[in-house]
């Protein structure tokens, strides 16, 4: 007769619901929601394997989860922190947050959902259902090669933190 610790089973029982490790890591640790320059606009979303957590449409992308917490925010341009080295970079995450990544005529923007009720991606001008695969799972790019760059990042609303010379923006998303 077989016997199983409570940690193998229970580990073997995440393995069935999910479906595999990396599912696992998806709902237990930080998803980080990326926007950089790279030949194009990029968007990764890593973790977007536990898809049943988002959903899609040409006009937004939305987390569903009622709990999630924003646990971190970095803006980097040409390397450069800008947010230097605030870990939320102004951002309250028990209070409504926006991101707005400015890019050729349009723009994206990276909100809270009724404060830490999930994240909410829409656009302007850059329709998610025109957005490429790339080599990553994770990843899709938009204007491959049109010469457009991030032109610019505001915070709540602030200052731009971003003037078109390599910008990346990176925010901690963790479902609770």
């Amino acid at each position: 007769m077989l016997r199983f610790t409570l940690v193998i089973a229970l580990s073997i029982a995440m393995l069935l619901l999910c479906g595999s490790p990396a599912r696992i890591q998806a709902f237990t640790g930080d998803t980080p929601i990326v926007i950089k320059d790279g030949g194009s606009l990029v968007l990764g979303l890593d973790g977007l394997d536990a898809g049943s957590n988002w959903t899609y449409s040409r006009d937004e992308i939305r987390h569903r989860n009622a709990g999630g917490v924003l646990t971190g925010l970095q803006i980097k341009e040409a390397g450069v922190d800008r947010c230097g080295g605030d870990a939320r970079c102004g951002v309250d995450p028990a209070k409504p947050w926006k991101i707005r990544v400015a890019y050729g005529a349009g723009w994206l923007t990276i909100s809270s959902v009724s404060v830490e009720k999930g994240v909410h991606l829409t656009h302007r001008n850059l329709p998610f259902d025109t957005w490429k695969k790339t080599g990553n799972p994770d990843q899709r790019e938009f204007g491959h090669g049109d010469g457009q760059r991030i032109s610019g990042v505001k915070v709540n609303g602030g200052a731009n933190l971003c003037a078109g010379k390599g910008c990346e923006i990176t925010v901690y998303y963790r479902p609770k």
